[in-house]
C-alpha cells in the first residue's frame, strides 16, 4: 500500500511539473520584462527556474533576458529533470524551497505570472526528494502552503492549517445536530469563504467525522481525508459523491487572457483537460471570475 501511495505522489508531481509548463507563455511572462526591481521573491523565483536548468544567475537584467530567449520555453517544457539535476543543484533547490518566502500562496499576492514557476520548481523538488535524492531531505509538497523544514516553520504550518480548518462552515451546521440527526444529512455543505465549497449529495452518517482532519480548502486545491489511512470505504464518511466549487483560480496570465476570448476557450479546454485527467468530472470554469467546478465519484 504503501508504495502505491508513493505511485500516486510521484505521478501527481509529474502532472503538476507538465501543467505548470505549459501555462507558462510569453504572454504571461511579458509583464516582467519592464520590472525594474521585482519584488525580492519574484527574483527568488527566476533565480530557481534557471538554477534547475543549469543556467544560474543573481543579475535581475539577465535573469529577464534569459526567461524571454526563444528556448526558454521550449527548455522549461522538454526539462528532464530526472537525469540533468545534480545533487548540488538538489541541495540548493532544497535550502530555496526552505524559504519561508518560498510559499506558493504568498507568491500568488505579489506576482501572479511567477506562480506555475514557483509551483513547477516545488513539484521538481518533491519529485526528486522521494526517488533520487531521498537522504535526509524533506520538501513539504504544494499543497501545504508555509511550511519549511524546521521545527518552528512546521509548528507555523500547523497553526495555519488550523487556522484554515476554523475558517470551515457547515451547512446545516452538525454543531448543532444530536447524534441521530448526524446519521442522515442530506447534501452537506462544507465551505471556506472565498476559497470553496463541496457539497456531499444524498445523505452522509456524519457520526465521529473530525472535519477539520479531513478537509482541507486551500486555494486552487480541496483535499478530503490527506491522510489516507483515515480514508473509509467508497461510499462511507465523506468518500462518496460530491460536487466541489473552487474560487479564486484565475489563468497565471490575467488580464491579458481575458482580453482573448479565443485564449479563453483554450485555457477552458486545459482546465477541463486537467480535471478529467484526475478522474473527476468538469462541470464549468470561468476565466474571468475565477470560479471553477467539478464532481467526483470518490475522494
Amino acid at each position: 500500500e504503501a508504495s502505491e501511495v508513493l505511485q500516486a505522489e510521484l505521478e501527481e508531481c509529474l502532472d503538476t511539473i507538465r501543467w505548470c509548463a505549459s501555462s507558462v507563455t510569453r504572454a504571461s511572462l511579458q509583464d516582467l520584462k519592464g520590472l525594474q526591481r521585482p519584488a525580492p521573491v519574484v527574483q527568488e523565483v527566476l533565480e530557481t527556474v534557471c538554477l534547475l536548468l543549469g543556467q544560474p544567475e543573481t543579475k535581475w537584467e539577465r535573469l529577464k533576458r534569459l526567461i524571454h530567449t526563444d528556448t526558454f520555453l521550449t527548455k522549461l517544457q522538454k526539462f528532464n529533470f530526472q537525469q540533468s539535476v545534480s545533487r548540488e543543484q538538489f541541495r540548493k533547490l532544497h535550502e530555496r524551497l526552505s524559504q519561508p518566502d518560498f510559499d506558493e500562496e504568498l507568491i500568488k499576492t505579489v506576482s501572479v505570472p511567477v506562480v506555475p514557476l514557483a509551483i513547477w520548481c516545488r513539484a521538481i523538488g518533491v519529485y526528486l526528494s522521494k526517488t533520487k535524492f531521498r537522504e535526509g531531505y524533506d520538501i513539504r509538497p504544494v499543497a501545504g502552503a508555509g511550511a519549511a523544514t524546521s521545527s518552528a516553520p512546521r509548528r507555523e504550518h500547523a497553526a495555519s492549517a488550523a487556522t484554515a480548518a476554523a475558517e470551515l462552515t457547515f451547512e446545516p451546521d452538525v454543531s448543532r445536530l444530536g447524534a441521530e440527526e448526524l446519521r442522515h444529512v442530506r447534501d452537506l455543505k462544507i465551505s471556506r469563504p472565498g476559497v470553496g465549497t463541496i457539497t456531499f449529495h444524498g445523505e452522509t452518517d456524519c457520526r465521529g467525522i473530525d472535519f477539520r482532519r479531513v478537509v482541507r480548502l486551500e486555494v486552487g486545491e480541496v483535499l478530503v481525508y490527506p491522510d489516507s489511512s483515515m480514508k473509509p470505504p467508497v461510499g462511507t464518511g465523506l468518500n462518496k459523491a460530491a460536487t466541489v466549487t473552487m474560487y479564486q483560480c484565475w489563468p497565471p496570465n490575467g488580464t491579458k487572457l481575458l482580453q482573448d476570448p479565443k485564449s479563453q476557450e483554450r485555457y477552458k479546454k486545459k482546465i477541463k483537460q486537467m480535471t478529467e485527467e484526475k478522474h473527476a468530472r468538469f462541470i464549468d470554469y470561468d476565466c474571468a471570475s475565477g470560479v471553477w467546478q467539478f464532481a467526483v465519484d470518490q475522494f
